[in-house]
C-alpha cells in the first residue's frame, strides 16, 4: 500500500492512499483514496475525499464531510486520470477558495495514476 501527505498551504494538505492491485477494480486496478484535511492547532479536520471503493461502480466519487457524516455528494462522470484530477481540482478550489488554486493545482499534479 502506498501512503503520503502534500501540503498544500500552511492549513491543509491531501492524504493519499493507494492499496494492493485487486481485480474487483475493473478499470484503476486497485482501490484508492485522495482525502483534503484542514490542520488545526490539536487535530485535523476531515473536509473531503475521493475514492472508487465500491468495486461495481467504475468512476471514484467525491465525498464531503456535511454533519459529520460521509454523505455522497457528486460524481466524477470519466475515466481519464487527467480529467479526474481537474474536477477534483475544482472540488476543492471550491471549498478552500479561488486563492489557493495554484497551490491546489501542485499538489494534486504531484499524485501519481492508481493504475500504475
Amino acid at each position: 500500500m502506498d501512503r503520503g501527505v502534500i501540503p498544500i498551504n500552511k492549513e491543509y494538505e491531501l492524504h493519499f492512499n493507494y492499496y494492493e492491485r485487486d481485480q474487483k477494480f475493473k478499470y484503476f486496478n486497485r482501490k484508492f483514496e485522495i482525502i483534503l484535511v484542514e490542520k488545526k492547532t490539536l487535530r485535523k479536520n476531515y473536509i473531503m475525499h475521493m475514492d472508487n471503493a465500491d468495486p461495481r461502480q467504475m468512476m471514484p466519487r467525491v465525498y464531503k464531510a456535511s454533519t459529520g457524516k460521509k454523505k455522497h455528494e457528486f460524481g466524477i462522470t470519466t475515466l481519464n486520470w487527467n480529467d479526474i484530477k481537474t474536477k477534483f481540482t475544482d472540488h476543492i478550489i471550491a471549498e478552500v477558495g479561488e486563492k489557493q488554486r495554484g497551490n491546489v493545482k501542485k499538489a494534486i499534479g504531484k499524485l501519481s495514476s492508481p493504475k500504475v
